[in-house]
């Protein structure tokens, strides 16, 4: 049977309380079910980048989560994700700031969590890639063999074409995306804006 393999920014494992989002409730049910595992950044920051991976089994449901450095967290987290990406794919260019060392934080957490990930996917595996923070992971796993189907789900809305051409790259972003065997959007008018950028 294979399992699912969930990949997001953060990892958000049960609570006691039970306070937490739709999404984080009905990936833990998923992945209890499939005895899947949930992968992504523990939240913590450390001093220097090990890639080592620390694994947790809370009510049924498994995670694995990295620490990152101070660097990749305002470069990758505050910087690409939440001040680049962000605001442009909510159509807010006017407040979007694009500084060459946040696309190189971006790529490089990207290519932290693909290096230990790839190696927890079994064959059977069908590996869920999250959110605008991840978006080259299934080129980077690619490009290490895992030859599994790799889905990908946008949580934004997908920008008008005449503003993600604004973003430095913007080509390589899209076309790393081409690596997903499927990619989902919100709303039909997002997927249409993919498309006319493609």
């Amino acid at each position: 049977m294979s399992r699912l393999i969930v990949v997001s920014n953060r990892v958000s494992m049960p609570s006691p309380d039970g306070a937490q989002g739709g999404l984080a409730v009905a990936l833990q049910a998923a992945l209890r079910e499939s005895g899947g595992l949930w992968f992504g950044w523990s939240g913590r920051e450390v001093e220097e980048f090990t890639g080592s991976v620390n694994f947790e089994e809370i009510d049924g449901v498994r995670s694995a989560v990295v620490d990152l450095e101070a660097q990749d967290v305002e470069e990758y987290y505050n910087g690409f994700a939440n001040r680049t990406l962000w605001p442009l794919f909510h159509y807010r260019i006017d407040i979007a700031k694009y500084n060459r060392s946040f696309g190189e934080g971006y790529e490089r957490v990207n290519r932290r969590f693909a290096e230990p990930l790839h190696v927890m996917i079994e064959p059977d595996d069908v590996v869920w890639i999250n959110d605008y923070h991840l978006i080259p992971m299934a080129m980077l796993l690619r490009d290490r063999g895992v030859r599994n189907r790799i889905g990908f789900f946008l949580h934004t809305p997908w920008p008008p074409t005449r503003l993600l051409v604004s973003l430095p790259y913007h080509e390589r972003l899209v076309r790393s995306m081409f690596f997903y065997d499927v990619i989902g959007f919100q709303t039909e008018e997002w997927l249409e804006s993919f498309r006319h950028y493609c």
